[in-house]
This record gives structure tokens, C-alpha cells and sequence, in this order.
């Protein structure tokens, strides 16, 4: 079962941060999952929520701020992220939180030669047309909310879209989704495991992978 530094590490660090990417790679983290947005002018940046409330000085939605003014409360681009990432051997998932932001970041993986190492998630199903639309060698997820329960129809989806696997809640995970998954081909990858009995009952389960905010060491 793959572990997959949620955010990189937010124990240490703050999230979706060059330094959370650090310090995760530093507690044995060899794969990472962090989000994606866009500035007003179209970058693709390393940051979660819709707003800059929560995790800088600044108030507002992320996507009203050009790059310039992102890069000044220390929000990472993505290309700054792959970057980093490219010096090491680190398997990357990207949450894509938005749409229109698809071309840009597939050109920024493409020129950092990561494609085989970036994973592309999100919830949006237009996104993910998108990115395959783009390029056939991305490895593509579909992100399921907390109250979206994993159906034969949500499974056959994911097959029609050409994805390699789900990123689902944990509430959902059950040995019948388990097996739906395999069934279709699918990987799955639960999020966000905060703690051992929940890991345990994953491992036993046998999905793929979890995000998680444990440290290896």
C-alpha cells in the first residue's frame, strides 16, 4: 500500500508549501499529493482552498490576484513545485481544484519532463477530458467528494474517461468498492488517513494507496 504525503507534510510544515514538500521527502515520503489553482493571469499554483483567508495575511478568492501578487505571500507555482520535485525520484499527485488551468500545467509537466512521474486528479470530470484531450500518457484520477458514494455508474465512468483510478473518501471504502475497482481496472487511493486503525482497515482492505499525514519516520 502506497503512502502519499497529504499536502506534502503539513505536521511540520505548512500545507502545499515548498518547505511541506521538504520535510515530507525527509520523513520518508516518496510520493506527494498537493493542489492546484490558477492565478488571475493563468498560473498554475500549489495552494488548496478558494480563498487566501486561511493560509496567508491576504483576504480574497486566489483566482482575483495575478501571479506577481501570489508570489508575494509566498504561494509556490507549479512550476517552482516540479522543479523541486524533478531533483529527486518523487511520484507527485496534482489535485486540480479548478478548470481552465489544463493547458498551462500540462505544458509546465511536459517541460519539466515529469509525465511519467505526475499523477493529474480532480473532481471536475471537464477537467479530466481535458488533460486527455491533451495527451494520452497522463496518468489521470477522478477525486470523489465526502458525500459521494462510489456506484457502478461512477466506476464506469472513470472507464470511459481512459483514468487509471479513483481518489475516494475513506468513509466509502468498503471490500464491495474494493473489489468494483479492481474489477474495472482501477487504482484506488483514499484520502485523508489521519490514523492507525483507520490505515490498518485500509491495508486490509487492499487499496492501492492512501493519503495520509503520518510520517514514515
Amino acid at each position: 500500500m502506497e503512502h502519499v504525503g497529504h499536502r506534502g507534510d503539513p505536521r511540520h510544515a505548512p500545507e502545499n508549501t515548498l518547505a511541506s514538500l521538504e520535510t515530507a521527502w525527509r520523513h520518508g515520503r516518496r510520493a506527494m499529493e498537493i493542489d492546484v489553482r490558477a492565478s488571475r493571469d493563468g498560473v498554475p499554483v500549489m495552494f488548496h482552498d478558494p480563498t487566501l483567508n486561511r493560509m496567508t495575511p491576504a483576504r480574497g478568492p486566489v483566482a482575483t490576484r495575478p501571479w506577481p501578487a501570489l508570489q508575494a505571500l509566498g504561494i509556490a507555482s507549479i512550476e517552482e513545485v516540479l522543479a523541486a520535485v524533478r531533483r529527486r525520484p518523487i511520484t507527485l499527485f496534482l489535485d486540480v481544484k479548478v478548470t481552465g488551468v489544463e493547458r498551462p500545467l500540462h505544458r509546465a509537466i511536459v517541460r519539466a519532463g515529469l509525465t511519467a512521474r505526475c499523477r493529474v486528479a480532480s473532481s471536475h470530470a471537464a477537467a479530466l477530458a481535458a488533460f486527455r484531450r491533451l495527451t494520452p500518457r497522463l496518468s489521470l484520477y477522478r477525486v470523489t467528494g465526502f458525500e459521494q458514494p462510489i456506484t457502478p455508474r461512477l466506476v464506469a465512468e472513470a472507464g470511459r474517461l481512459g483514468l487509471r483510478g479513483l481518489l475516494v473518501f475513506k468513509r466509502w471504502v468498503t471490500a464491495a468498492v474494493v473489489r468494483q475497482c479492481r474489477a474495472a481496472g482501477l487504482e484506488l487511493y483514499v484520502w485523508t488517513v489521519r490514523r492507525a486503525a483507520e490505515e490498518a482497515r485500509l491495508r486490509r482492505l487492499g487499496v492501492t494507496g492512501i493519503m495520509t499525514e503520518r510520517c514514515l519516520r
